[in-house]
């Protein structure tokens, strides 16, 4: 998981929004249920991403994070709509 905060569970309350989003996305194993939650944390990382570019500091590093959370999504979103029906982690 792309989230490299140390001694930080995304289940804990002082986790960053868009993490506790992705952990409950990536963790969900009902289809029905999955798409929804894919779709809410990408819109609290794309809501994340604009956050940061207003601030000038360096945050390389979430920057990182959130690009590779998207692309992973981007990955589960494919095997949703895949012929096979099985998600990732069936």
């Amino acid at each position: 998981m792309p989230y490299t905060k140390h001694n930080s569970s995304p289940n804990e309350a002082s986790a960053p929004a868009w993490v506790r989003s992705y952990f409950v996305a990536v963790m969900e194993s009902n289809r029905q249920r999955a798409l929804p939650q894919i779709e809410l944390a990408q819109k609290a990382i794309h809501a994340r991403v604009q956050e940061l570019r207003s601030y000038p500091s360096s945050n390389s590093g979430e920057l990182r994070d959130l690009n590779s959370a998207l692309i992973y999504l981007g990955i589960l979103l494919q095997h949703i709509g895949a012929e096979t029906g099985n998600l990732l982690w069936d």
